[in-house]
């Protein structure tokens, strides 16, 4: 079997990924997800969240966001503070107003507080077994959990639509394994 490159692999699960949007319900997806969720009981209790914001055809986290800011979670969302460094996160609640930030991802304005998560969903757009996970190529995710893991336990989840895992993910010895992947039907454990 040839080796593909992360470009050539990012390429093909983002049409792959598009084309799916157009026959499934992106937020029943998400429900899914926060079904599996529930009932593994990972999520520690008052554990600060940090997630993202769906995009494009990501699965749609917004219910899982409401699910634990409704039971008491703070909740964050991403703030790309400059190329090349992690990634701030600033709280988030329901009715909250959203700007639009680097690359036209909807977060939260500069009044928000800054909070730093206990938990982080991170979106995938393909995953193998060993936690390793393949993004949009910019690293932020990355360095952000690097980071995160130098100053204190985290548990990072990606969340993926079961048909993104693939055999093997190529991967640099800066990438940030996952704890969890977690998909509309399955809850995998890293245990590397």
């Amino acid at each position: 079997m040839i080796p593909v490159s992360k470009s050539q692999l990012r390429t093909e699960l983002h049409q792959r990924r598009d084309q799916y949007k157009q026959t499934h319900d992106l937020q029943a997806s998400g429900q899914a997800v926060l079904d599996r969720l529930i009932s593994a009981a990972i999520i520690p209790p008052k554990a600060i969240i940090g997630s993202y914001w769906p995009v494009k055809s990501e699965i749609d986290v917004r219910p899982l966001l409401s699910y634990f800011y409704e039971q008491g979670h703070v909740c964050a969302l991403p703030v790309v503070q400059a190329s090349q460094k992690p990634l701030l996160f600033r709280e988030w609640c329901p009715g909250n107003l959203l700007i639009s930030g680097i690359y036209n991802i909807l977060t939260p304005d500069e009044t928000a507080p800054l909070v730093i998560p206990d938990v982080l969903f991170v979106p995938v757009l393909g995953f193998d077994r060993h936690g390793r996970r393949l993004g949009h190529g910019e690293g932020y995710y990355d360095r952000t959990l690097e980071s995160l893991r130098n100053s204190h336990p985290i548990i990072a989840i990606g969340i993926a639509f079961d048909w993104q895992e693939v055999e093997t993910i190529p991967h640099l010895d800066h990438d940030e394994p996952m704890n969890y992947i977690i998909t509309p039907t399955r809850l995998i454990e890293i245990k590397e």
